[in-house]
């Protein structure tokens, strides 16, 4: 029995790092002021998103500009001094999301995809302009990217690293979190693991070889451990042997109930969960690997993946019977096929029962052809989110469930798989 820890944006959020959407797209709008600043006014300012024409130095000073925060204030100071400015944007995508009020990457991700669907659906009115605007639409999109990505690299990497988040990557198995139909499956993985200690046990006592060498503890859980293997050993039909676990699985030592191995599905850019990843021999159990499922920043050889990943929309099948594939430049699914982590993940799934936890990501539709294989894949036994609690006390428990479900095809798969929030905890606590 394995875990698959999905990690999103909210993961490097609690880890202090400001990778928002909103920090970035503030980030550009502040740098803006300090650039214009800097070279002086009356000018001309241009980049590759905007140009911006000042005519008169006495319209308004210098700390206005450098005053901006946000495209809110640049907009503010543009309204109030509108004769002596121009603006004129050059990437006309930028300029959709600077003026809309979006929160998460998710909402850039389906604006990007709202936007390509309208550009498929005005194509019955103006056909000679389908194609220069789907052109344009995915060259400004091909921008942002490359400007997130600078922005990222630029961003000061911490060392953080909460003890909490670690114990609970490396949790053992428990039967609350677990969906009724595969509790049995949860006995049988800790009879295996009985039946593994006890060969090993007895191999290493005729090597002469130290037990706790070889398991890396102390000797009282060595201890502890071997008492339980023996009392269950003892038993001896293999169904009491089951059924006396059932009964004292709260009591066992979690190193009964590991899973065997451990997948962080990193779907951030940044590589902060890495440092989650313990220092492991070969018989380390569990086994924990990762995989950067949208790429890395700065890696020719797993590039950054950004766009959408929803193949479950109705619109989609519009956009692939287009027969163009300027339409599919931006969707994520055909993206996967530049490096083998999918169908590395794929292979992990399919290894046997799985359990899957939630670290920081929405669950948002951008990424529900991904989310829906594992969701409500056969090997799936449950999907736990750690969610985020304000100093309110409210949390966003609710609305990570309610983005789940739209992952889901079959909802009375989904309401047995989800665990309810009596079982459940914030990423931080």
């Amino acid at each position: 029995m394995n875990r698959i820890i999905l990690i999103g944006n909210g993961f490097d959020k609690a880890h202090g790092l400001p990778t928002s959407y909103k920090e970035f797209i503030d980030s550009y709008w502040s740098k803006l002021g300090e650039n214009i600043c800097n070279q002086g006014i009356p000018k001309v300012y241009e980049d590759d998103f905007v140009k911006i024409s000042i005519r008169s130095i006495r319209t308004f000073e210098s700390y206005e500009m450098k005053a901006i925060k946000c495209y809110a204030n640049f907009e503010t100071l543009f309204n109030a001094h509108g004769d002596e400015m121009e603006i004129l944007f050059k990437n006309q995508f930028f300029a959709q999301l600077s003026k809309a009020s979006l929160k998460n990457w998710v909402d850039v991700e389906n604006e990007y995809y709202s936007t390509l669907v309208k550009v498929l659906k005005n194509r019955s009115r103006n056909p000679e302009n389908e194609i220069s605007e789907l052109n344009n639409l995915n060259k400004d999109f091909d921008a942002i990217r490359h400007l997130l990505e600078e922005y990222l690299s630029g961003i000061i990497k911490t060392d953080q690293k909460f003890a909490s988040i670690q114990k609970e990557i490396l949790a053992p198995l428990t039967q609350k979190d677990i969906a009724h139909t595969h509790k049995m499956a949860l006995i049988k993985h800790v009879q295996q693991r009985v039946d593994q200690i006890d060969v090993e046990i007895h191999q290493l006592q005729r090597n002469g070889i130290d037990p706790t060498c070889f398991y890396g503890k102390d000797e009282n859980e060595i201890k502890d451990i071997l008492e339980w293997v023996n009392k269950i050993r003892a038993i001896d039909e293999r169904g009491n042997r089951r059924q006396y676990i059932r009964k004292n699985i709260e009591n066992l030592p979690d190193y009964l109930s590991l899973p065997e191995e451990i997948m962080l599905l990193n779907f951030n850019y940044t590589n902060t969960v890495e440092r989650y990843i313990p220092n492991q021999s070969p018989n380390t159990i569990p086994n924990v690997q990762c995989i950067n499922i949208h790429g890395r920043l700065n890696d020719k050889s797993n590039p950054m993946i950004f766009g959408y990943g929803d193949e479950l929309d109705d619109n989609y099948k519009a956009i692939e019977d287009r027969n163009d594939n300027r339409y599919l430049e931006y969707i994520k699914s055909t993206s996967y096929h530049k490096t083998d982590n999918y169908r590395l993940l794929l292979e992990f799934a399919e290894s046997g029962y799985f359990q899957i936890f939630i670290m920081g990501h929405s669950c948002g539709n951008s990424d529900r052809t991904l989310l829906n294989t594992l969701f409500e894949h056969q090997n799936c036994m449950s999907i736990k989110p750690f969610y985020y609690q304000a100093e309110d006390g409210t949390d966003n428990y609710s609305d990570i469930v309610r983005n789940i479900s739209r992952n889901f095809k079959d909802k009375q798969l989904m309401r047995a798989r989800v665990v309810n929030q009596t079982y459940c905890e914030p990423l931080l606590k």
